[in-house]
């Protein structure tokens, strides 16, 4: 017989859904709509907030100042020359849904040739539960003691030891700056996989993210010589034209009519089960 324990494992998820957000960037108009009422209409939002320093030698704040749609293209801009003691305007956009568990994120995008500068496109619910493809502009070809050179490919460690990280960096198939690519990541609960327009690049079955998240597309510099070098000198701009991910979000929460039938008949089998 079950117990009451293994009956409630059997209550349904509430607000378990499929959703497909596919947007193209061409086809903004901004006599109708402002950016942000734009990207709201797709359940993006725009970030505002910064990022404390943590021992980088600067802190980053994302602003709606840095994001734009401009000749058929979603542009997330670090702001150049940032001096010594400012915050480096950064820019970023996410899913207004924070509990994605599973799905296909594709991007397809122009890098900027401007070092100093990550671009992401993430999972993200913590620095311990995080799927990363990040492009590094001064790492296109050339890396350094800590960084290996091409796209940056990560599982942040479930243990929240960075040094534990599940990553790889792999070769630019085609240079990133000068043509669309897309970028891809297939996240579900055994792997995450990572291909490049379309090709299959890396899988990793180690600390793949399980928790809730939301997906982000980023624009940032913190002048950490051991990750994104810089900050820019000059404007360094991503270019964004098209979005197409189909994800799944999960609820913890119950239906509280179901939880109450299920409660009461567990108890009642308990109870039985008490006269066989």
């Amino acid at each position: 017989m079950l117990t009451p324990i293994a009956l409630l494992a059997l209550v349904p998820l509430v607000n378990a859904k499929s959703k497909t957000i596919s947007v193209d960037f061409s086809s903004y108009d901004p006599t109708n709509h402002t950016v942000e009422e734009f990207l709201a209409n797709y359940s993006l939002i725009i970030n505002n907030y910064t990022v404390d320093s943590s021992g980088d030698p600067f802190s980053r704040t994302y602003t709606a100042s840095n994001v734009d749609i401009s000749d058929g293209y979603l542009t997330l801009k670090v702001s150049g020359g940032t001096q010594n003691g400012s915050s480096v305007p950064s820019a970023a956009i996410q899913t207004n849904d924070t509990n994605i568990r599973y799905g296909t994120f594709k991007t397809t995008a122009i890098a900027s040739n401007v070092s100093g500068v990550c671009h992401g496109f993430f999972t993200y619910e913590n620095d311990c539960q995080e799927s990363d493809i990040e492009i590094l502009t001064s790492h296109f070809t050339t890396g350094n003691a800590r960084i290996n050179p091409g796209l940056q490919l990560t599982n942040q460690a479930t243990n929240c030891n960075s040094s534990d990280n599940t990553r790889d960096a792999i070769p630019y198939p085609q240079d990133p700056t000068t043509a669309e690519h897309e970028y891809t990541l297939e996240w579900s609960k055994k792997a995450s996989k990572f291909y490049f327009d379309d090709a299959l690049i890396a899988t990793m079955d180690t600390n793949v993210p399980s928790a809730p998240s939301s997906f982000l597309w980023n624009s940032w510099s913190s002048g950490n010589p051991n990750w994104t070098s810089g900050p820019p000198t000059q404007d360094s701009i991503l270019r964004i034209s098209k979005i197409d991910i189909n994800y799944k979000t999960s609820s913890a929460q119950h239906s509280a009519n179901t939880v109450f039938s299920f409660v009461a008949l567990a108890t009642l089998l308990s109870w039985a089960s008490t006269f066989l």
